[in-house]
């Protein structure tokens, strides 16, 4: 068993919208904003770092929470179960799936009022669709020396 990544940092905000716009105006992407357990929830890129804004976290009815501010790590492991044996379980493990692909998670409490989550990837994330202007950007290109490959024109 080993935590093998960051995922991201989660973080709890009553207006999803204002904090967006914060992040946006300091430069970060707001990205796979989606309806997300009787709340929502966004990603942020931040530099080489992951936010995950909630209006309201998996395990809310478990613990007790602030209205806003920071809920816990989302670590990757490459085994769940040997990773969760001695932590008290607050959430799951379940399986969820996303913009972040299929993953089985569960949440443990930490030391200084905070949770870890601990994840294991069980599937990638979905390819995107194209719209049909989309797709008629990309195109094939093949030379005489290799196979083709996808490009994308701008």
């Amino acid at each position: 068993m080993a935590v093998v990544g960051l995922a991201n940092l989660a973080v709890k905000v009553a207006d999803l919208d204002a904090a967006c716009s914060f992040y946006v105006s300091a430069g970060a992407e707001v990205r796979d904003r989606m309806r997300w357990n009787n709340g929502e929830r966004a990603d942020v890129m931040l530099g080489p770092v992951m936010i995950t804004l909630f209006t309201q976290a998996l395990y809310e009815d478990r613990v007790e929470l602030p209205t806003e501010g920071f809920l816990h790590p989302a670590l990757f492991t490459d085994d769940l179960d040997a990773e969760l044996e001695g932590h008290e379980v607050i959430w799951g493990p379940e399986v969820v799936e996303g913009a972040f692909g299929k993953r089985r998670i569960a949440f443990v409490t930490a030391p200084g009022g905070i949770r870890l989550e601990f994840m294991e990837q069980l599937a990638p994330p979905p390819e995107p669709e194209l719209t049909t202007d989309e797709a008629k950007s990309w195109h094939a290109v093949g030379t005489a020396a290799g196979p083709q490959q996808e490009t994308r024109t701008q």
